[in-house]
């Protein structure tokens, strides 16, 4: 199935709300085409330390990293949907896979 953008982002957005506070893995490439992954838990609501920066764009995320918290402050990630490969949590997953290979490029 080829999700729009704002169809990809919504379920995305969807799965993530519906694991509660269970830990979520994403699987994503970024800008500069490497693949990332990142696990978190979407309940995780602890303040941003700092100025920061507004996000106006809807496809973009911002958690915080499991596997960084662990290790100290600086944990905080975003992720834009229109890149994600895939989304785990609680034994589920959406795959986004197969829509890469009919994808138009994007140029910036």
């Amino acid at each position: 199935m080829i999700f729009s953008s704002i169809d990809k982002t919504k379920a995305i957005k969807t799965f993530i709300f519906n694991c509660g506070s269970n830990i979520v893995s994403v699987e994503f490439t970024k800008k500069d085409g490497t693949k990332r992954s990142i696990s978190f838990n979407p309940r995780d609501n602890k303040e941003i330390k700092g100025i920061g920066t507004n996000c106006t764009n809807p496809s973009i995320i911002r958690v915080r990293d499991f596997n960084l918290a662990k290790k100290g402050p600086g944990a905080w990630r975003s992720f834009d949907c229109d890149r994600v490969l895939s989304v785990k949590g609680m034994g589920e997953e959406l795959s986004f896979h197969d829509e890469l290979q009919h994808a138009p490029e994007r140029h910036s």
